[in-house]
């Protein structure tokens, strides 16, 4: 055989190792990794996170994220749809989680989705602390199967939900200028467009694990506003979105994440949110393998604990129930993840704490509650008028 003809063998048959070998990195998520009755699924959020790479499109990649360490731990418990107080109004549902604050989301699940289906609980924006069910038409696919490199797909979704002035606390409608004389009811309504492409492939590092993955690409495109039924001089909706500051939580939104999916693990391994420009991540909630924080402290959400009222317009009253004895860390963080107040608590057993919060912005805030030295602690949020 001449020469070049060897030389162009060798070419192809190294061309053929080389994408066997990339072929062989490249994994298929199934639906094995739905969640199912009974699961608890454990994550924590790095709010602040440092030297996290977002890598062009491609692969394979080696990504490290080991120097993620945790500002808030959560635990999403699933149980059987039945099971969850207003699971008449989501007969479809087969999926329930209950939240802290008692919030229950349902979903149901196929062959090849995993959907949210809508929950029960406060408005979605943050902004109006109204308690319904919000239902999403039609429901929000959370995973897919199979799930393979290069994939692509669409996801369109709406809520709208109406509510009359009765059930809407005086104060949130004077703070949004409505005029009650006037105005019978108020609407929200939301719709949300997103792009997924899983556009990397490899592995990835967090701590206290590493696992091979698919990188799915979310662009969301969210359209949320605000509209009051006027009866005088005839019954119309006016949509009053352009007159509420962008803390309310209404208007128009873009938001970029990273999602990085195992074949092996019911949790998302990690789901990096950045800033519009996808280079920047502004947080990371990641797959928690029981790593503590930088000050070697581990923690749970073991106490309980009540926020009132909320929302609030000045003092906040942290109610702890059957708490431990001794010193406690509050942190307080805003939308964005940053830290805007800590404070030291000394707790007895069942107790409240005041905490005066009137001089913060309104928008939606996140607390962590830690006890030094122990590991337990409680999360969740409030909103601030």
């Amino acid at each position: 055989m001449p020469t070049s003809k060897k030389m162009k063998k060798l070419v192809l048959n190294l061309a053929l190792l080389l994408l066997a070998g990339a072929l062989f990195a490249q994994i298929t998520v199934t639906n094995a990794t739905f969640p199912a009755v009974g699961d608890t699924l454990k994550t924590a959020v790095d709010m602040a996170p440092s030297g996290i790479l977002i890598t062009a499109p491609g692969g394979p990649f080696a990504w490290d994220f080991s120097s993620l360490t945790p500002d808030l731990n959560q635990e999403t418990v699933f149980q059987a749809a039945s099971s969850g107080s207003v699971f008449a109004s989501f007969p479809d549902a087969d999926l329930v989680s209950i939240g802290q604050g008692g919030a229950e989301t349902y979903y149901s699940i196929s062959a090849t989705t995993f959907n949210n289906l809508g929950f029960s609980g406060t408005d979605p924006t943050g902004g109006l602390p109204i308690q319904t069910e919000f239902k999403f038409n039609p429901p929000v696919p959370e995973l897919r199967a199979p799930l393979n490199f290069i994939d692509n797909h669409i996801a369109e979704s709406s809520l709208d939900v109406a509510f009359s002035l009765d059930a809407i606390p005086a104060n949130i409608l004077d703070s949004l200028g409505i005029p009650t004389t006037i105005v019978d009811s108020i609407r929200i309504k939301a719709i949300a467009s997103r792009f997924e492409l899983v556009d990397a492939y490899g592995t990835l590092a967090i701590p206290g694990g590493s696992y091979d993955v698919l990188r799915e690409k979310r662009t969301e495109y969210r359209d949320t506003r605000l509209e009051i039924h006027l009866t005088f001089p005839f019954p119309f909706w006016q949509d009053i979105t352009s007159q509420l500051g962008p803390a309310a939580g209404f208007g128009q939104d873009t938001i970029l994440s990273y999602r990085f999916i195992s074949n092996t693990e019911k949790e998302i391994i990690a789901v990096v949110t950045t800033d519009v420009s996808s280079t920047t991540p502004e947080q990371v909630t990641y797959k928690d393998n029981g790593i503590p924080n930088a000050a070697d402290e581990k923690f749970a959400a073991s106490p309980k604990v009540a926020v009132s009222p909320n929302p609030t317009s000045g003092v906040l009253y942290f109610d702890f129930e059957n708490g431990e004895t001794g010193s406690y860390d509050l942190s307080i963080f805003n939308s964005t993840g940053s830290l805007v107040l800590e404070k030291k608590l000394s707790l007895n057993g069942s107790q409240s704490e005041h905490v005066p919060f009137g001089q913060f912005g309104p928008g939606t805030y996140f607390y962590q509650i830690k006890k030094a030295g122990s590991g337990l602690g409680a999360t969740g949020r409030f909103i601030k008028l």
